[in-house]
């Protein structure tokens, strides 16, 4: 064998199966007429019954979005705490820590903190949960729990974070093994300009033709309808279900804990906070969130902590 010039050209035999596909798309423009000259004889003696489900369904439909706006309609104000802020947690470089005393007294300090345009005002509730660790890991899997029913943007990131500094202690020692070089690896077709162009077309053509593939019957159209508003309904029972039995039945978390205060101004909320004996210094990672807000507006984080 020799090494012979290379000669771009369109890659007619890998492609020949498109030519089986002309016949398929020109009946499928014929039919295409057909059925728009089929629909509008139809729309002149055809008739729809919506049935008694419409009517059923409008007035505890109305009620429930209603009940569930009041519910949702005056989300607290919300102010989170964690050792990874800037000037918030002590230690050098990654390493942060932060005591469950020293992270009440900043949520407290927050409060009645002047700078803050945004601060609650006048009469309010308040509920404050504390996340509390002596580990990164435990600081993780602490938020991931309360993340996984209510995820806080920052808290978020204080639990990805956690986990990353958890890992990093872990797996610090371990040296990475290197095979030697070099390796086989697919080739980056994707990246050719020919075959991605070609790709669209042909995938482009296929999915018209899949398509009139796919055709049915209205009225096997509406069984499969039906068929799928129920399957829907069934689906959404069997996840609101599998939520409701999920939160049943849990142990306390130790090492979350939560309190609500209030009602009252600003100032008289952070005294109601700092009073009460608290966590100690033995937590040293720790991190908080503070809702501010009406009774009302705190019902359903309320309940969701089980208080």
């Amino acid at each position: 064998m020799t090494w012979s010039p290379v000669t771009m050209r369109w890659p007619t035999e890998s492609t020949r199966w498109m030519d089986q596909l002309s016949g398929a798309k020109a009946l499928a423009d014929r039919e295409l007429a057909s059925t728009g000259t089929r629909l509008a004889d139809l729309e002149a003696v055809t008739t729809t019954n919506p049935g008694p489900v419409g009517a059923a369904a409008k007035g505890p439909s109305e009620a429930g979005r209603q009940a569930m706006a009041e519910q949702l309609s005056e989300p607290p104000a919300c102010l989170v705490v964690t050792p990874f802020q800037s000037g918030i947690g002590q230690g050098r470089g990654h390493q942060r820590f932060l005591s469950a005393p020293n992270l009440l007294q900043a949520l407290a300090n927050k409060l009645t903190d002047a700078t803050d345009a945004a601060r609650p005002q006048g009469e309010q509730h308040a509920l404050c949960i504390l996340f509390l660790a002596t580990r990164y890991d435990q600081l993780a899997a602490s938020l991931a729990r309360f993340n996984a029913l209510m995820p806080v943007p920052e808290l978020v990131r204080a639990e990805r974070r956690a986990d990353h500094l958890a890992k990093l202690e872990a797996e610090k020692w371990q040296i990475p093994q290197s095979g030697p070089l070099p390796r086989w690896q697919p080739l980056p077709l994707e990246r050719c300009t020919v075959v991605k162009a070609a790709q669209q077309s042909m995938a482009g053509q296929l999915a018209v033709l899949e398509s009139y593939a796919a055709d049915s019957s209205p009225m096997a159209d509406l069984s499969a309808l039906a068929s799928r508003k129920a399957e829907q309904q069934r689906s959404r029972d069997r996840q609101l279900q599998d939520l409701q039995q999920s939160l049943q039945d849990r142990q306390p978390d130790t090492a979350t804990r939560a309190r609500t205060i209030g009602p009252g101004s600003n100032a008289e909320l952070r005294r109601a906070l700092l009073e009460h004996d608290g966590p100690g210094h033995e937590w040293v990672i720790c991190a908080g969130v503070l809702m501010v807000g009406s009774q009302k507006g705190l019902s359903f984080v309320r309940e969701l902590v089980g208080l």
